[in-house]
C-alpha cells in the first residue's frame, strides 16, 4: 500500500543507478525503479516527501530509462519543490514523538555519548550519540520505531488475520520511503512502522489492506469488495492515507 495504493506480487525494486543525467538532482539516495509487469510505459511518481520513483516495465532498458529521467529532470525538481514548500518546517530533532495508534507519547533527551542508542523509561526517550545531528540521531530514532513496529504491529497483524480469517504466514515491519505496506505471493505482509503515528483506524485499515492482498493479489472490484466488509469507509481513509504523508516528520523518512 503506497500513497498510489499500489502492492502487486510481481513488482520487484531495483537501486537508480547513479548516471550522469541524475548528477544535479540531490538526494539521489530517495530515487529508485519499480519493475511492474503491468506497466507498459515508463511512469514517475514524486511523492509529498521528496522520494521519486520510477515504475517501469520489465523489458525497459537502463539506458531507456536514464533518457526518460532525464527528460524530466526539470518537472521533477519543480514538483518536489512544489511538495516542500507546503511542507510546514520542523526542529532537525524532534524533542517528543507522538505514536497515535497506541496513544503514547515519548519526550526526547539528547545525550552526547560514543555509543549510539535509543533507551526508553517512563515515556521518556533517551538519544546517545556522538553527534547530536539527524544524520547520527534520526536512523536511531528509526531503529527504535521499528522495534515498537516489532512489539506491537506484528502480533496485531496476527490477531486481525485471525479475525477476519486471513492469516498471514509472516509479518515484516519496514520503513518503506513510499508505501505503507506491501504484500508478496508467499504470504508475508510488511508493514510500515511509520503507521504508527497515525490514528488507530488507519492502522487497523493499513493491515486489513494488506491481508485482504492474501486472497486477492490485485485491485480488482472483488478484492476493494472484500476490504469494504471489514472497512466500509475505506475511501476516505484512502484519501487520508495518501496525503499523509505531506505532514509525517522528517526524520522518519529521511
Amino acid at each position: 500500500m503506497g500513497n498510489s495504493t499500489t502492492t502487486k506480487a510481481d513488482e520487484h525494486q531495483l537501486s537508480l543507478f547513479g548516471t550522469h543525467e541524475l548528477a544535479d538532482i540531490p538526494d539521489k539516495h530517495d530515487w529508485r525503479v519499480r519493475v511492474s509487469s503491468r506497466a507498459r510505459h515508463l511512469k514517475i511518481q514524486v511523492y509529498p516527501h521528496g522520494a521519486v520513483e520510477i515504475v517501469a516495465p520489465k523489458r525497459a532498458k537502463p539506458a531507456h530509462i536514464s533518457s526518460f529521467v532525464a527528460e524530466h529532470r526539470d518537472w521533477i525538481k519543480q514538483t518536489r519543490a512544489k511538495f516542500a514548500d507546503l511542507r510546514p518546517p520542523e526542529q532537525p530533532l524532534p524533542d517528543q514523538i507522538e505514536l497515535r495508534a497506541l496513544r503514547e507519547t515519548f519526550r526526547i533527551h539528547y545525550l552526547l555519548d560514543a555509543a549510539p542508542r535509543v533507551s526508553e523509561r517512563n515515556g521518556l526517550l533517551t538519544v546517545s550519540a556522538p553527534v547530536l545531528s539527524p544524520g547520527a540521531c534520526w536512523p536511531l530514532l528509526q531503529k527504535w520505531i521499528k522495534r515498537k513496529g516489532r512489539k506491537h504491529l506484528v502480533p496485531l497483524a496476527h490477531e486481525t488475520g485471525a479475525e477476519i480469517g486471513l492469516q498471514p504466514k509472516q509479518v515484516a515491519i519496514r520503513l518503506q520511503k513510499t508505501r505503507w505496506g506491501s504484500c508478496s505471493a508467499s504470504g508475508t505482509i510488511s508493514l510500515n512502522a511509520a503507521v504508527l503515528l497515525r490514528p488507530a483506524a488507519e492502522m487497523r485499515y493499513v493491515i486489513i489492506h494488506e491481508l485482504c492482498h492474501l486472497k486477492h493479489m490485485n485491485h480488482s472490484q472483488r478484492y476493494w469488495q472484500l476490504v469494504e466488509s471489514f472497512v466500509p469507509d475505506y475511501r476516505n481513509i484512502e484519501r487520508i492515507m495518501d496525503e499523509a504523508w505531506q505532514t509525517s516528520p522528517r526524520w522518519i523518512i529521511g
